[in-house]
């Protein structure tokens, strides 16, 4: 039923793109200022050190602390002229008119009239069945990797895992992923590497890595960046050794001279891969007006969301099920769990389904965080310079 709204849109970001066979060759290596050495070494080191039983997907509403920065001016919305009774008629009889929309949380969400990941011989698609999106998170991503390949024309395409189900809503093995704004793509190695390799200082190709992380922050409205900290570390020394500003990097990373909530943040099973969320001011926007329209007429079901509860002593998957009427299988998918034990004052994430209240005001989506004037330049490799501004992805 929602495939419609994007066709359009998809057909003209696939029509842009001249499909080739993937190379499949090795990557040279860009080369890279001797102080990385140290750094490489270090990370490999403690890549040998396994994390254990990594959570592929434990990415929700974190509590991260911080300032964020000052709002954004606001952007015209191509609902806002229409009342409630329209957008209720067309809930009923034209959703397709109302464009996509991204309903709830990212972990308690729904998707309506999104699109799919087209192909490109710039990315490789894993899963195509899981790569359903709003056209605002598909863009930014495509825009992100196009500007890892202006700097970098050899290089190779980029996986992308999953970003949501067609209607959104629970995906498992994820928590979150439930309303098109959050999207898992893999590193750039300088080995042949496939999807959901461990990076580490021997396989990452830090300055195609770097590219891409820099142009999601200064070229789109990324939310959070989650990546894991022995990477980060990588990731940082990386940037001051080419001359980024350490101030910039402190908001992203945090540091001593940033208040800021960080922007790229640790989150356990990210070794293997980069989990990104982004703002959406359109698709947000319209979920937040449409969401009762659409529970009443039936396009989505009330999203799941979570309570925290610690266990007592005595406590039993089956007992904790029944009292929060919901299944002893949901509360072990949602937090994990291998078997039915359980361990008292521990606390778990138990699902429950009945609703997530919309915002009462429209969101504030915060001004990027761009690095001051002197630092667009330091970006420069031993490759030929090239804008760091990718072609922006066709929009429809």
């Amino acid at each position: 039923m929602f495939r419609a709204a994007g066709v359009l849109w998809v057909a003209s970001l696939a029509a842009c793109v001249t499909v080739r066979a993937p190379s499949r060759t090795a990557v040279p290596k860009c080369p890279e200022p001797g102080a990385l050495a140290a750094t490489r070494a270090a990370a490999s080191e403690e890549a040998e050190e396994e994390d254990g039983d990594e959570i592929h997907d434990e990415v929700t509403d974190d509590g991260a602390s911080g300032e964020l920065p000052p709002p954004a001016p606001p952007r015209p919305h191509p609902l806002a002229g229409l009342s409630d009774a329209e957008l209720d008629r067309r809930v009923a009889e034209d959703l397709a008119s109302l464009g996509p929309i991204s309903v709830g949380r990212p972990n308690a969400g729904a998707l309506v009239n999104g699109v799919q990941m087209p192909p490109s011989p710039e990315w490789e698609i894993v899963n195509p069945r899981e790569t359903w999106g709003t056209p605002e998170t598909i863009d930014a991503l495509a825009r992100a990797i196009r500007a890892v390949h202006a700097r970098f024309p050899n290089t190779r395409p980029l996986p992308i895992g999953d970003i949501s189900d067609r209607d959104g809503g629970p995906l498992a093995p994820h928590i979150s992923h439930q309303s098109g704004r959050d999207v898992d793509v893999g590193y750039y190695y300088t080995t042949d590497d496939k999807w959901y390799t461990t990076a580490n200082g021997d396989n990452l190709d830090l300055p195609r890595t770097w590219a891409f992380v820099r142009a999601l922050v200064t070229e789109t409205d990324v939310e959070v960046i989650f990546i894991d900290r022995r990477i980060q570390k990588l990731l940082r020394a990386y940037a001051e050794s080419i001359g980024e500003d350490t101030g910039w990097l402190d908001q992203l990373f945090g540091g001593p001279t940033s208040r800021m909530r960080p922007l790229i943040r640790h989150e356990k099973g990210h070794r293997t891969h980069i989990h990104v969320r982004f703002y959406n001011p359109i698709a947000q926007e319209s979920g937040r007006r449409l969401y009762r329209s659409l529970l009443a007429h039936k396009v989505i079901k009330p999203p799941t969301y979570y309570v925290k509860y610690k266990a007592r002593r005595g406590d039993t998957l089956l007992r904790i099920a029944r009292k929060f009427h919901t299944s002893v299988k949901a509360i072990k998918r949602a937090n994990r769990l291998r078997s039915n034990r359980i361990f008292a004052t521990r606390v778990y994430r138990i699902p429950r389904r009945g609703g997530v209240a919309p915002p009462a005001k429209p969101l504030a989506i915060p001004a990027r965080r761009l690095p001051p004037p002197r630092g667009t330049a330091a970006v420069a490799t031993a490759r030929p310079a090239q804008p760091l501004q990718a072609e922006p992805a066709p929009a429809g």
